[in-house]
């Protein structure tokens, strides 16, 4: 079999796209439910009014209520439309300063839309409000993040985790991400993604599904981010340190 070559960027344009066509399918999907549910609150709020020629107090408290049903669900469109549309701009035109603590928190609010996949994993933030913007970001890492945290929620989800911790700090000038999961040990295939050597051959058939994983953990390393992985009582840390040659403001 011939071997096939794609430089880093490359690759990123690749994730990139397929990660705009799963956004934009999660998108249609996810709206069906409450277009449905406001069309059925539209022809119940059509039959009051052609039906009931009176203005009774009841009659206008059950419109009234038809109509808070119905903007409920418009602010849900909204909503949906809203973040997945952030979520597009920020993969293609990333900042130039890197706020670690706001992109995490843009990123939990995505992961709660459900757009990629429907889970039950709740996350908790504890960000350091200390910690500066990064002013030299390392390439691709929006779009690396973003498949890292993607990948590791379906890993919970599959080992019926319920709970993810994310946390921001500082170590000597060092800003770091610290991800913690109570009471759960990660996969061993995830594991020895976590630490493969990005430029050894990738063994495909040794890590089936594991493609996304390895793809943003190659694409976090060649930006110059460490990862560091520990396994202590059942329970796992992540903890990625970013180079201090980025420099902060």
């Amino acid at each position: 079999m011939e071997s096939l070559q794609v430089s880093v960027d490359e690759l990123a344009h690749l994730c990139h796209l397929a990660s705009l066509g799963k956004l934009l399918g999660g998108l249609i999907h996810n709206l069906n439910s409450p277009l449905h549910s406001l069309g059925m609150q539209m022809d119940v709020t059509q039959h009051f009014i052609l039906k009931k020629t009176d203005s009774s107090d009841d009659l206008l408290e059950k419109l009234s209520a038809r109509l808070v049903q119905m903007n409920n669900e418009l602010e849900n469109l909204n909503n949906q439309i809203r973040i997945a549309g952030m979520r597009a701009d920020l993969m293609e035109f990333p900042p130039e300063r890197l706020d670690i603590n706001h992109f995490l928190h843009q990123e939990v609010q995505f992961l709660k839309t459900n757009l990629y996949f429907k889970h039950n994993v709740e996350t908790t933030l504890e960000l350091s409000p200390s910690l500066h913007a990064i002013t030299a970001p390392p390439l691709h890492f929006g779009l690396a993040m973003a498949l890292f945290l993607e990948r590791l929620v379906e890993e919970l989800e599959n080992l019926k985790s319920s709970v993810l911790f994310l946390g921001t700090s500082a170590e000597e000038e060092h800003p770091v991400i610290a991800i913690r999961m109570d009471n759960t040990a990660l996969s061993q295939p995830f594991r020895d993604t976590l630490e493969m050597n990005p430029r050894d051959p990738l063994p495909i058939s040794e890590i089936p599904g594991e493609m996304n994983l390895f793809i943003s953990v190659l694409l976090l390393r060649n930006g110059g981010i460490q990862l560091e992985t520990e396994l202590n009582n059942q329970s796992t840390s992540v903890k990625l340190l970013f180079p201090h040659e980025n420099g902060t403001a």
